[in-house]
């Protein structure tokens, strides 16, 4: 008896961490890896109704259009790791992940923008100064990164070890908004929506 419940527990624990361990097939992941980019990426200065400033950094993503009607949307992230430098040269990195949205629109083109804002606040001008970006989606527990695009990174990511940056302490936003396409209209942009962070 006591064997056989050995072989239950066991049985029982195994299956609660399949769903951890990995859900995605091997053709799953090579679809994925096929169809879903970032097919760019670029930086902005904005400025709000009060006349505060950001450094906006825009990521541009492509998927297929098919996955909101096959997959839990919300299963994908973004990473992103963002260097900011002021006018001293003192460097700041902003660290923010995201999840999709889970409602997306039934004629979603597989065009997703992602906006995030930095404020300027006290510390004057800042200017991006480099980014490691990576779009992927969970497998369970584990996020896997189908997409990466990168500048200067390796820079930025030393100058983090050797304790030269500061984590960025003001209240960053990440936006994030699709194209569907409307039968009377054409291609139309989605209402943006602003993304919640999500721990590591």
């Amino acid at each position: 008896m006591k064997i056989i419940k050995t072989y239950l527990l066991l049985a029982v624990f195994f299956a609660s961490h399949l769903l951890a361990f990995g859900e995605l097939t091997k053709d799953e992941l090579k679809q994925f890896k096929r169809s879903l980019e970032i097919g760019g990426v670029r930086d902005s200065t904005w400025k709000d109704d009060d006349r505060n400033k950001y450094e906006v950094l825009e990521v541009y993503t492509l998927q297929n259009q098919d996955d909101p009607s096959q997959y839990d949307m919300s299963r994908f992230r973004i990473r992103l790791i963002v260097e900011v430098t002021d006018s001293e040269k003192k460097t700041y990195l902003v660290k923010f992940t995201g999840k999709a949205p889970e409602d997306y629109e039934a004629n979603y083109r597989g065009e997703d923008y992602w906006d995030l804002h930095i404020p300027h606040g006290d510390l004057g001008r800042l200017k991006i100064s480099g980014y490691s970006i990576e779009y992927g989606l969970m497998d369970g527990e584990t996020f896997v990164p189908l997409a990466q695009e990168e500048d200067d990174s390796e820079e930025m990511l030393e100058r983090e070890k050797q304790g030269e940056s500061e984590l960025f302490e003001g209240k960053v936003f990440l936006w994030h908004y699709c194209i569907f396409e409307d039968s009377s209209r054409g291609d139309q942009q989605s209402t943006k929506v602003k993304i919640k962070r999500v721990k590591e």
